[in-house]
């Protein structure tokens, strides 16, 4: 077998035995590849221009969000029948050379039930929707002519790495679910991850990277994701891979990139960071705040010139320096099929270098062109999910005895989140337990509590977790609901009782804490539940960071269905008084 030297991917077994036959022929294949990168592909015809121009369509965060149903700036916006519309407009407007869609992460996961209760099989299926005709199932030996690119994100691996790889791979293993497609297909987006590896022999666990062609140059699409996916996942969820640094993963593969001839970077990144939303093109000087992606752009190569960034759930369209001096445009599209980035490159033809670089970020409205014409495959696909689990959805828990609210006293308690706090505490079977209202999105009317109710209680699908606390970290964590700056949101707790004085200074307002019944103990340590925003020092709780043994449980809303249906019914919560102002 001839290996054609500096590719990480390409193989070429050539029979020796007729080389010598057409040995002409043969140089010309080679050359070919060399060039290229790749053995697949039609072969570009000539081109005359100058420079070449491409469009990306960067799309992050979806988190099989298919339905309609929510708003940006106050208007409609996204589902997949909308999303749709938009991106096959994007994909036949204007005068690119060739359109490439790209999926900086978290495709799926905690996603809806319209998607998540088919292990979202049908955002993958949504997106094998814009596959072109050169894209295949898997991520073996993709066609450059293919415009499907991604890479993965924390949320992909929220089932183990077997159901990861089915997902790419195809098949439908020993699922029990409905399959809008049986057997499951796979998908046809070509997915590349350079820093996440195995961890016996340090090999990447997908290619690091695949090389496009359009209009007859080379781009490079390396993918990489946020190295804290350990601490976002249960740990038998990454069990046997290694997650490693970003930009040191990323930078590993330039050289051999660049031996190919190529010098069009492009980068997908699944972390982010958050910038004021603003309209049209990239705007010059702007500043990225928060998150990780700034550091890990100003330690790129100075190669690297596109990160379509994510993880973050927000706007970004700025140019970041590279470990070079070199403006990187860094862009990200808010989440759950809100929008997504419209990226506009123009390439030198002669040097294969990009030497314009802009995006604007696309809000995906329903309520205007192309959005108020929903696209009808999707429509369709969606129709048929939504058939499939209903069945699911509509499944009776319990019953209510009265409407349990969110409506909070003047100590701040609500009976539902005592409800949702204590179910969580249920699951884990801890001690003390602590949610935040912020977590708590509808109530619950009197009657009958579907599964679906209960979804709406908690659609953010954040898994629920435990770990050890001291009596002085509990209290603590409770001092810091009066930090500056006040957290958005003020926590629930389960199994505790407390009392506060307002008018006492910042640090000093918890007057006494009880743990069923019994006075809190300082020095004595305390099993806590929790959830995974909490746990990560979400909203300012910075305390719930410093928790040991940390154990992973079930998605939130399961823990409340579970608790809901292990209650006396009919369920009758009423504000107990665990919290009380004393002033």
């Amino acid at each position: 077998m001839i290996m054609t030297p500096g590719s990480w991917r390409d193989r070429i077994p050539i029979n020796l035995q007729i080389l010598s036959g057409f040995c002409v022929l043969c140089v010309l294949i080679l050359a070919t590849i060399l060039l290229s990168g790749y053995l697949t592909g039609p072969v570009p015809a000539p081109h005359t221009n100058a420079t070449v121009h491409v469009k990306i369509l960067a799309i992050n965060d979806f988190h099989g969000h298919m339905s309609p149903g929510q708003t940006l700036n106050n208007r409609p916006v996204g589902g997949a029948p909308v999303l749709a519309s938009y991106l096959k407009s994007a994909m036949v407007s204007g005068n690119a050379d060739g359109t490439i869609i790209a999926l900086p992460g978290d495709v799926v996961g905690s996603s809806p039930p319209v998607s998540g209760l088919l292990l979202d099989e049908p955002a993958m299926l949504f997106f094998n929707s814009f596959a072109n005709q050169y894209c295949s199932i898997g991520s073996n030996s993709p066609d450059v002519s293919c415009n499907m690119v991604a890479t993965l994100g924390n949320q992909e691996f929220n089932n183990g790495i077997p159901e990861l790889m089915r997902k790419i791979n195809g098949g439908d293993g020993t699922t029990n679910i409905t399959h809008l497609v049986d057997p499951y297909p796979g998908t046809k987006t070509d997915y590349v991850c350079a820093n996440v590896v195995w961890t016996a022999n340090n090999t990447p666990i997908l290619p690091p990277y695949t090389l496009r062609n359009v209009g007859g140059v080379t781009i490079a699409f390396i993918g990489a994701d946020t190295m804290t996916t350990p601490n976002l996942t249960n740990a038998a969820n990454v069990e046997g891979v290694t997650f490693l640094d970003e930009a040191d993963s990323i930078n590993r593969y330039i050289p051999e990139i660049q031996q190919q001839g190529v010098h069009a970077i492009v980068v997908l990144l699944h972390e982010g960071g958050n910038q004021t939303p603003y309209d049209g093109p990239t705007q010059m000087n702007g500043t990225v705040n928060g998150g990780r992606v700034a550091g890990i752009v100003s330690r790129l190569d100075p190669a690297v010139d596109v990160v379509l960034s994510a993880h973050t759930h927000e706007f970004t369209n700025a140019y970041l320096n590279n470990s070079g001096g070199k403006p990187v445009l860094v862009t990200q599209a808010y989440m759950y099929s809100r929008g997504y980035a419209d990226i506009d490159l123009t390439i030198d033809r002669a040097t294969g270098e990009i030497v314009e670089k802009s995006a604007q970020i696309i809000p995906a409205y329903a309520d205007q062109a192309p959005g108020t014409s929903p696209d009808p495959a999707a429509t369709a696909l969606l129709t048929e999910a939504q058939n499939a689990v209903a069945p699911v959805e509509n499944r009776t828990i319990g019953v209510a005895a009265q409407n349990i609210t969110r409506d909070e006293n003047s100590a701040g308690e609500s009976a539902m989140g005592d409800l949702v706090a204590d179910g969580e505490r249920a699951a884990m079977k801890t001690d003390v337990g602590f949610e935040t209202s912020g977590d708590i999105f509808a109530d619950l009317s009197q009657g009958t509590i579907t599964w679906n109710d209960l979804y709406d209680v908690q659609p953010a699908a954040g898994t629920v977790m435990s770990m050890t606390l001291s009596g002085v970290q509990i209290r603590q964590a409770l001092e810091q609901q009066w930090q500056e700056p006040l957290p958005p949101d003020n926590l629930i707790v389960s199994g505790l009782a407390y009392t506060y004085d307002a008018a006492q200074p910042a640090g000093s307002k918890v007057t006494a804490v009880t743990i069923h019944g019994v006075p809190l103990n300082p020095n004595t340590n305390y099993t806590v539940s929790t959830v995974g925003f909490l746990a990560m020092g979400g909203d300012g709780y910075t305390t719930f960071e410093e928790g040991q043994t940390m154990t992973y449980g079930p998605v939130d809303v399961d823990a409340l269905v579970s608790y809901v249906g292990s209650l006396p019914q009919p369920v009758n919560v009423t504000v107990d008084g665990r919290i009380r102002r004393i002033n």
